[in-house]
């Protein structure tokens, strides 16, 4: 019986990051994440169950950074989608 396992590749949290050419600063207790289009409403709802946060959402090809894991935590997928809390925002 094949099982499906979940994506863990939720990226370690930097102090800051690049989303189209601006720096943004993040709440570190706060991870990155991304998501397919298929999968973003799922994705958020356990941001928000596990944060009590609601994340700020931007277009993955936005997000700078090549040591970024950009696939869908889901189903490992290229994400479109990334989940983020950046202070201030």
């Amino acid at each position: 019986m094949e099982q499906k396992t979940r994506n863990t590749n939720e990226q370690p949290t930097a102090q800051t990051i690049r989303i189209a050419g601006t720096e943004v600063e993040l709440h570190p207790e706060h991870p990155v994440r991304f998501a397919c289009m298929e999968h973003v409403d799922q994705e958020i709802d356990e941001y928000v169950d596990q944060f009590e946060a609601a994340p700020d959402t931007y277009r993955a090809e936005d997000v700078e950074g090549g040591i970024l894991d950009k696939r869908c935590r889901v189903c490992g997928a290229e994400g479109k989608i990334a989940l983020l809390r950046g202070k201030g925002m």
